[in-house]
């Protein structure tokens, strides 16, 4: 994945980034006053060694005393060491507690070892590290002492008593702050990275481009009112539609596509409405359309527009009916439309037969356009068969849903058959988000609303609609 993937990801979870970052301030702030404050206070022990008679034993047993302490200083945490200074000061704790108190370290390239002891009470605090520093004098005695008697090898002796510590130790209330902050924007990074790389489905025009590797030549926003209407109102989605209408137009260098099937890789992507909807934007520039209805397996488009389905493109690709007796004719604004028809028991056959083509070629003759509503391509292989036999197919990426997989499936599918690839539509939108225009016309979007219907348009550099 590239660095401007993880940058599009955080730009998309940046609330989760900030919303970790404000919990963490305010956890530190909590702890800050739920905490109860500690008191440290330390003592200093030296450990010696028997003297040389020459300077080189001297040295030497320096550098003996040096390794010693790193021993004591395990030693000073040891269970022995606490449960002696807890059976001094009969104190209400075991001496795993106060081992948990206790921090021991040696200063580096010296013999002297610090140690400190804490607790809520400050006066607790120094009887602790005091008792513990002298228990461990006596046990380094007592392991240092032969057994046949005589003087230690080694011992420690107490330097620097402890005393009452004056204020509390540990973190400051700013200290804990910052330290929310970093831990909480830490979090959100992270959380907003898991997020985004789990998030599988196409969340804007410049992703859809960049995994199909096509351009998007629409985008449509969701409409709520979409599925109560036959056609959408073009109050609402009309520059939408015009704009896509335009790049339509401009497609292929002077000769635009004139058969178009409207095609994705599965179903509740928007298909059939926005095959509806571009076929009356086209008859709204004056162009004779005709809308067929490809998918012959669940037929929606006949319904939707409140049409028989008695007849139609199975009826005709059958043999049973001319195309003129099939086709319904001005049934929106001007659409003529060729239902799908009952349907048959082999429509991919169909589809693939000779008198097919022979249709659509009869069609692309007769009308300026012919908008083609297909099956989902990844489901049966009706889309890449119909998108065979037209100019060009418009491949659909809803928002949110449409995953990055079944998008390079499907422009894959196409290129398999021979099919040209017109462009990418996203479909379903949010009505509210930020526009950035993309450097082909697209523009980035946030995250889509649920709906039920279509859709919205990037702002392309060149339609005025």
């Amino acid at each position: 994945m590239e660095i401007r993937e993880y940058g599009r990801i955080l730009r998309a979870g940046w609330w989760i980034v900030a919303v970790a970052t404000v919990l963490g301030i305010v956890g530190g702030l909590v702890y800050s006053f739920v905490s109860a404050p500690q008191y440290q206070a330390c003592a200093r022990l030296f450990v010696t060694t028997e003297g040389g008679s020459s300077v080189g034993e001297a040295y030497q047993n320096n550098l003996f005393s040096q390794e010693r302490v790193n021993s004591y200083a395990g030693l000073a945490t040891s269970t022995q060491v606490a449960q002696r200074a807890v059976d001094q000061l009969q104190l209400p704790m075991t001496a795993n507690e106060l081992r948990d108190r206790l921090t021991a370290t040696p200063l580096e390239k010296t013999v002297l070892l610090d140690l400190c002891a804490t607790d809520s009470d400050p006066v607790v605090a120094r009887a602790l590290t005091n008792a513990v520093a002298g228990q461990l004098t006596q046990v380094v005695q007592e392991l240092e002492t032969s057994q046949r008697g005589g003087n230690p090898a080694a011992g420690a002796t107490i330097v620097d008593q402890a005393d009452v510590p004056s204020s509390p130790s540990g973190t400051g209330l700013v200290t804990l702050l910052v330290l929310g902050a970093v831990a909480g924007f830490v979090v959100g990074v992270l959380a907003a990275l898991a997020r985004g790389l789990m998030d599988r489905s196409i969340r804007d025009r410049a992703r859809a481009e960049d995994i199909s590797g096509r351009t998007v030549i629409g985008g449509l926003p969701v409409d709520p009112e979409r599925p109560s209407t036959a056609v959408a109102t073009f109050s609402r989605m009309g520059e939408p539609l015009r704009a896509l209408r335009t790049n339509i137009r401009f497609l292929g260098a002077g000769s635009p596509p004139r058969v178009i099937t409207v095609t994705s890789g599965s179903t509740g992507e928007g298909r059939t409405s926005t095959a509806i909807d571009l076929a009356a934007v086209m008859a709204e520039a004056g162009y004779k359309v005709l809308l067929v209805g490809g998918d012959m397996r669940t037929p929606e488009l006949a319904d939707r527009l409140g049409i028989a389905q008695t007849r139609g493109l199975s009826t005709v690709l059958s043999g049973e009916h001319r195309p003129d007796d099939a086709i319904h004719r001005d049934v929106v604004s001007g659409v003529s439309v060729l239902p799908a028809g009952p349907v048959p028991p082999n429509p991919s056959e169909l589809l693939g037969s000779d008198r097919a083509q022979v249709l659509f070629e009869t069609l692309r003759g007769d009308y300026r356009y012919v908008i083609v509503d297909t099956p989902p391509l990844l489901d049966v292989t009706d889309g890449a068969v119909l998108t065979a036999l037209a100019d060009g197919a418009l491949v659909l990426a809803r928002v949110g849903s449409t995953t990055r997989d079944k998008l390079r499936r499907t422009v894959k599918v196409l290129g398999g058959v021979g099919g040209n690839v017109l462009g990418v539509v996203t479909t379903f939108e949010p009505t509210r988000r930020r526009a950035a225009t993309h450097a082909r016309g697209a523009a980035a979007q946030t995250k889509p609303q649920a709906a039920d219907a279509t859709w919205e348009e990037p702002a392309p550099s060149s339609s005025r609609g």
